[in-house]
């Protein structure tokens, strides 16, 4: 079969695609590389500041058109494949997916059903939105409330993509979860997926002081928690100087992140949403990530028996007293570590999760 991802978010169409390409399938990503952070894609189309940015970002698109036809499945990224206003990219969406065969909207980021189900149905116990029964009143939060939810452009286009898909697919509890919610006779779950090395990570028993990682994207700290977590590991370093060692990475591109991440036992990410590509990819390299796993992602897995990651609450202290315990007890790392990569293997392996993706399309 052949497959188009039109967007991408992390590495993950680009991992899903040589997922499929491994399986003896065709895949084309075309994306934007995430900018600074350099991500991989096989058609990169960024955008410019300014006026004369837009104009040759547009001139790209309607040169690369003629050559995005003929797939059997074509996959957008929800309302984030590409840097248009609204009614530009239901233009551009229309043209694609009429001259291909199926067409695909996944969830790899916000988008309005998910907001609609973080802030109208209180699906989650935190999110970008609410954290318990109280909405984020952060200017990120309120700013993307308002974009999401309310621009009538916006809604339109969100419906309307949804109505013509022929599926909808989450790739995480939360975004299954919201547009299951709304749509749930055409909404599938499919893990993301990471590219496991053929040999297993020689995952070393922990010892002092235990290595914590911590991955910051400036712009984004206070939407993820990364502020809080900051203050939490500067904390932990000046109580415990012998027995803890921090590493931070900020706005670095993507390939020197994961350098930077090696040789780490605990990954330290996202506090309000679930567990997603960064924890994943920490993970597949024997790492323990602590972020949001709630129980019903593990649910969503049936997964019975793993639970390698370390669920933190969204109070300061509590995940201080999370993470103390995890420096003062190092022994008892090691069977996260080996149960990391075992989960990660299991569950989010790239052939297997192409795999089971194209089987929603040749069952």
């Amino acid at each position: 079969m052949r497959f188009l991802f039109i967007g991408d978010a992390s590495n993950a169409r680009y991992t899903l695609a040589k997922g499929l390409r491994e399986l003896g399938h065709e895949a084309l990503v075309v994306g934007t590389g995430g900018g600074w952070r350099r991500m991989h894609v096989d058609v990169c189309i960024e955008r410019g500041p300014g006026r004369i940015g837009a104009i040759v970002y547009l001139l790209r698109w309607l040169m690369l058109l003629p050559k995005l036809r003929g797939y059997d499945v074509v996959d957008f990224n929800g309302q984030l494949m590409m840097e248009f206003k609204p009614g530009l990219k239901r233009i551009f969406y229309d043209f694609i997916r009429k001259r291909n065969r199926l067409t695909v909207t996944t969830l790899l980021g916000i988008g309005h059903y998910y907001a609609k189900g973080c802030i109208e149905a209180r699906l989650f116990r935190s999110s970008d939105f609410n954290i318990g029964d109280e909405l984020r009143t952060n200017a990120f939060a309120v700013e993307m409330a308002e974009g999401w939810l309310r621009q009538p452009e916006v809604v339109r286009l969100s419906s309307h993509m949804a109505e013509t898909s022929h599926l909808l697919i989450g790739t995480g509890y939360e975004y299954w979860a919201s547009l299951h919610h709304y749509f749930p006779a055409k909404t599938h779950f499919v893990p993301l997926p990471i590219d496991m090395p053929a040999t297993p990570p020689d995952v070393r028993e922990v010892s002092w002081p235990v290595r914590i990682f911590i991955g910051i994207q400036k712009e984004r700290d206070e939407e993820k928690g990364t502020d809080i977590l900051w203050r939490v590991l500067q904390r932990l370093e000046s109580d415990y100087p012998d027995k803890v060692a921090v590493v931070r990475a900020e706005n670095v591109p993507y390939d020197e992140y994961c350098q930077l991440m090696e040789n780490s036992d605990i990954l330290v990410d996202q506090l309000y949403t679930c567990y997603a590509m960064n924890a994943l990819k920490a993970m597949s390299k024997g790492m323990v990530a602590a972020t949001v796993a709630v129980p019903e992602a593990y649910q969503l897995l049936s997964e019975t028996n793993l639970r390698p990651m370390i669920d933190l609450p969204y109070d300061e202290e509590g995940i201080y007293r999370k993470l103390e315990y995890c420096v003062l007890h190092p022994e008892e790392l090691g069977k996260a570590k080996r149960q990391s990569v075992e989960f990660v293997r299991e569950h989010h392996h790239y052939v297997k999760v192409a795999r089971q993706y194209a089987s929603l399309f040749n069952p």
